[in-house]
């Protein structure tokens, strides 16, 4: 059997599902409360590949995804964290800890937290969210792309009411104006409303305890945090309705 790529989002979804499906996962489940946790995650990716293991050994369910190429969102320990439920906030020493997740770290939890219907529902409404403000973005450009063609027409009716074609210097002040109208939506609106939902999202997120999460301008930990997102969605995506 080939090994999944664990750097392709899609494949760690589709890994984690099925371990989640597992036999394995869930004696494991079923007896997190019966055993002490460990102090550190030092041990993370051997306890991760014994569990795979017995996951690749045991009869995959019909219901798992079919394994991807490569995976956004390493493997479980076989010792994992009991997942923060929507009723306990995680403490501060929490959130210390899990912002400062690897990738490879971030998967049990992210695996884990999809198994709970209360932040499944916080997530799929920040997805609501941003969707609804992908949307209403696009429609205000698209007006200003209406305007623009409106502007074409009625230039070119007037020229030829009068005979003669639309003049390339007229031409050619319509399309800097709209170019420059375009610019500053997409500077003063768009890159601005996309600041503040990151914002609000990075802040969610860090408060729900999901690893490497909290708020942050750093190019590299924000790369880290979409790539654990990729994964999350993807979990997320694949719940019963």
């Amino acid at each position: 059997m080939s090994r999944p790529n664990i750097n392709d989002p899609e494949s760690v979804s589709a890994l984690l599902h099925q371990l989640q499906a597992s036999k394995a996962w869930k004696d494991l489940v079923a007896s997190s409360s019966e055993v002490q946790q460990p102090e550190t995650i030092s041990n993370s990716s051997s306890s991760v590949a014994a569990l795979l293991s017995q996951l690749k050994s045991s009869p995959s369910p019909s219901a798992s995804a079919p394994p991807h190429n490569s995976v956004p969102h390493s493997a479980p320990p076989l010792s994992l964290p009991v997942p923060v439920r929507s009723h306990a906030p995680p403490s501060t020493d929490q959130l210390q800890d899990v912002k400062s997740f690897s990738y490879q770290q971030a998967l049990p939890l992210l695996a884990q937290f999809s198994g709970d219907p209360a932040f499944v529902a916080q997530i799929q409404q920040m997805k609501k969210d941003q969707d609804d403000l992908e949307r209403r973005l696009w429609e205000e450009r698209r007006a200003i792309q209406r305007k623009h063609e409106d502007k074409v027409k009625i230039a070119k009716t007037k020229a030829a009411m009068i005979g003669i074609g639309l003049s390339k210097h007229e031409a050619d002040m319509i399309n800097d104006a709209y170019k420059k109208e375009l610019d500053k939506f997409d500077r003063d609106r768009v890159l601005s409303a996309w600041d503040g939902l990151v914002t609000k999202q990075q802040t969610l997120l860090q408060q729900l305890n999901v690893p490497t999460m909290f708020v942050t301008n750093d190019k590299s930990t924000r790369e880290r945090q979409q790539r654990v997102m990729h994964v999350l969605e993807g979990l997320v995506d694949n719940q019963p309705p």
